[in-house]
């Protein structure tokens, strides 16, 4: 092999690393005194999940040091470490460590090194320090003597991005208070903990403060919420997440195998509406926020994204600025005008100038500026362009887009022969484009028209669901009816809940129920139907996405964060008036027919929603009742449901009572497990009830923080509504104004049922078929008190 050829296939090896990475020599577990890392080795986590080592961004020069995914090395973002010291000849790079620190040097010159954590005294241990990357992708220096003894972690100077586990706001371990911050051209921004607020965060630009909230499922709040962990995925072994910091916004992304990219799962600001960042550098927040669109002579950054509705990553021109594309001191850029804008970009510099050719040519002068505004003096954008937004009503702002000189044409032939062809193919394509959606929609309105649905709903087609939930790939969860999966409407950044119900029997049954059911109702704490989509046996519900799922998993749950007093009252007093809306003010009475926890919806105020009504029954106003099949889920069953009795909405307000008992003790009412002497809470909670003794009910996670007179309502409430007989229950309305405190109560009875099983079990004769299996003649006929 001759040395040309030799040069050859080095070149290509060199070229294959896409500018990541440059030729990895080898790697290594492990940094020890005198035995560091070259510049072109990497130091590999124990898992092998994540690689340590000198990567750059894009196709720059400079290589700085970072962590990023292994086995994805082509599609992982870099989580930068340190100062993001820049570096050009790795050969002559390494990453050592002497005595307890961690230093960058370039041929012996030190360019960086790592601060000590505690009182920066040497290891205790004897045995010197060791850098280790770990299974968390959180490089650590730890006495190599006593391993469990931290001096540095990365984790504490995250940059702007948080692997899972990683932690922002006060460490009391090591007294550091951890943000995360970004850094641009003429922009700068951090993200801190909010510690006066639960999951609280403040996102800073350029000294603007914007306040929001974690939701529940994302982050765990430690130490007094002074300091907030960004919480593993629910399927840790096979998702990947990572919380990712830009200018002006917030973003938990996911990595998605069906599109083979990074998704947003969760973004602050969540529309472009209410975020002047959301739609990135040199993208416009259309009228009415409908959406993002780049400007005139800019394209999508990164097209597969924006097709998944994340915008942030911005536009980039079409051509470059004459002055970067050949270093031209005389430029002949052109500009475009971009008028009907809300209000001017962000970031204006202020030129001192006095006419507004003045103001043009000293944008020109300049190659880093990208517009310029003449409307009220002159001002100046340099390098990017945020916070651009369409208005729907005057008064208007206008500026002027700095764009490549090839942009303007030449009007000769060859570019009406250009055009003429390009006009052609469009209508060529137009044409048969016009054909298929015109099959397509001859298709689905066929198979739709059997519906009759009352209200705005959409009609979307299987196509739609499939791009919006990037074919099914992120699922929320399964339930007897069928699944439901995340996604994003098309043309929109509305996040969606879709459920694919299964089974065609029951699916096209289910499906009607829920279409005809909830597409006609609209309220606060009931979850809103978006539209529907049916296509062969296929049948797919779209609904309004709720950030922080159901009920269950927070009060039921020992990982997810504590749900206060205040928060469990607020989530039961908006069951109530969304149960009673469907019992007292729809044109029909709706019975909803399976109230839990699960069916109990919560959105990123933790404001609750009822969903599922594919086990609703409508009754006409002229009805009370209607004799039905078992439905609905055992623990939550009122006691009609099992002698075949006739149901109404006392049956909901029965399931509502069980459900109060699991909000304030944070325990399955079902659980087999001693309570006092008794073996059923609700039993429990009656007597508890009946002796005063109501604090003794409450989740002990609580350790007593509540409102006791608040409490104390609200177990009577539930007490009344567990009545054997549905005369003795009240109405949802009222129950609403005795959980406000409108109306006295009396002390509820303890049911009969529950008498009856307390003797069983005294009786040392308890068997599940003593509760479940009772009898009518068991029940009392003791009647609702006249003081509601």
């Amino acid at each position: 092999m001759g040395p040309s050829l030799v040069f050859l296939l080095v070149l290509l090896l060199l070229l294959a690393g896409g500018g990541a990475f440059l030729a990895t020599a080898a790697s290594t577990d492990t940094i020890v005194p005198g035995k560091g890392m070259a510049g072109n080795q990497t130091l590999v986590s124990k898992n092998g999940r994540f690689e340590l080592g000198f990567f750059t961004p894009g196709s720059g020069i400079h290589y700085f040091l970072g962590v990023r995914l292994r086995n994805m090395a082509e599609y992982s973002p870099t989580f930068w470490i340190g100062d993001r010291v820049g570096v050009i000849d790795l050969p002559g790079v390494s990453l050592e460590v002497f005595a307890d620190k961690l230093y960058i040097k370039e041929e012996g010159v030190s360019l960086w090194w790592s601060s000590v954590a505690g009182n920066g005294s040497s290891s205790s241990g004897g045995g010197g320090a060791a850098a280790v990357l770990l299974d968390t992708g959180d490089l650590v220096v730890r006495d190599q003597g006593n391993t469990s003894r931290v001096l540095w972690r990365s984790f504490d100077y995250p940059g702007d991005s948080l692997l899972p586990g990683g932690r922002l706001g006060l460490d009391a371990a090591t007294g550091t208070n951890v943000s995360l911050t970004f850094k641009g051209f003429s922009h700068n921004g951090s993200l801190q903990v909010d510690a006066s607020r639960r999951n609280g965060f403040v996102l800073t630009t350029d000294g603007i403060d914007s306040r929001g909230v974690f939701p529940h499922w994302m982050v765990t709040s430690e130490d007094n919420g002074s300091s907030l962990v960004l919480n593993h995925p629910d399927d840790a072994t096979n998702s990947t997440e990572f919380l990712q910091f830009n200018l002006g916004l917030i973003s938990l992304m996911r990595w998605s195998d069906s599109t083979a990219g990074w998704v947003a799962r969760w973004t602050f600001p969540s529309d472009c509406k209410s975020g002047a960042f959301f739609c990135g550098d040199f993208g416009t927040c259309t009228a009415g926020g409908g959406g993002c669109e780049c400007v005139d002579g800019f394209t999508p950054s990164y097209p597969d994204e924006w097709r998944l509705g994340y915008f942030v990553t911005g536009c980039s021109r079409s051509l470059p600025l004459s002055c970067e594309a050949n270093g031209q001191t005389e430029h002949d850029d052109s500009f475009a005008i971009l008028d009907r804008l809300k209000g001017l970009p962000y970031n204006a510099q202020d030129e001192p100038v006095a006419t507004d050719e003045d103001c043009r040519a000293a944008c020109l002068n300049k190659c880093y500026c990208v517009a310029y505004s003449d409307e009220s003096g002159c001002k100046l954008w340099y390098h990017n362009l945020y916070n651009l937004s369409s208005a729907d009503n005057p008064p208007y702002s206008k500026i002027y887009v700095r764009l490549g000189s090839k942009l303007k044409s030449n009007r000769g032939l060859a570019t009406r022969w250009i055009v003429l062809l390009v006009v052609g193919s469009l209508a060529v394509a137009s044409a048969m484009l016009a054909l298929v959606l015109l099959c397509r929609y001859r298709r689905d309105l066929f198979a739709s028209s059997k519906f009759e649905v009352e209200g705005s709903l959409i009609v979307y087609s299987y196509a739609q669901i499939r791009r919006a939930t990037g074919n099914f790939s992120d699922k929320l969860g399964e339930g007897g009816f069928g699944s439901v999966f995340r996604g994003i409407l098309p043309g929109s950044t509305t996040v969606v809940a879709v459920k694919n119900l299964k089974g065609v029997g029951q699916a096209e049954k289910q499906f009607r129920t829920e279409v005809q059911t909830v597409g006609m109702i609209r309220h606060t704490n009931l979850v809103r139907l978006l539209g529907f989509c049916i296509n062969g046996n296929r049948r797919l519900l779209v609904y309004e996405y709720m950030s922080n799922g159901s009920l269950d998993a927070h009060i039921f749950s020992e990982k997810s964060s504590l749900l206060s007093w205040h928060v469990r009252y607020q989530i039961a007093l908006g069951i109530a008036r969304g149960l009673a809306y469907l019992h007292e003010e729809c044109e029909d009475c709706i019975i909803h027919c399976d109230i839990k926890p699960e069916n109990i919806l919560l959105d990123e105020e933790f404001c609750p929603k009822i969903c599922d009504f594919g086990m609703a029954k409508l009754l006409g106003r002229e009805f009370n009742s209607a004799l039905t099949t078992v439905r609905g889920t055992m623990g939550y069953l009122a006691p009609e449901w099992i002698y075949g009795q006739p149901i109404t909405k006392k049956a909901d307000v029965y399931s509502f009572g069980i459900v109060l008992f699991e909000i304030i003790s944070g325990r399955r009412s079902t659980e087999r497990m001693k309570f006092g002497s008794h073996r059923y809470f609700p039993t429990y909670a009656a007597i508890q009830v009946n002796e005063g003794d109501v604090l003794c009910l409450l989740d002990s996670r609580l350790e007593g923080n509540a409102n006791v007179k608040e409490l104390d309502i609200t177990c009577r409430v539930a007490c009344w509504c567990i009545q054997d007989e549905d005369n003795d229950r009240p109405s949802m309305g009222q129950v609403i104004r005795m959980l406000e405190g409108v109306v006295n109560m009396e002390m509820p009875p303890i049911p009969a049922s529950f008498q009856n099983l307390m003797e069983s079990e005294d009786s040392g004769i308890y068997s599940e078929e003593s509760w479940n299996l009772r009898t009518r003649d068991q029940l009392t006929s003791s009647r609702f008190p006249s003081s509601f």
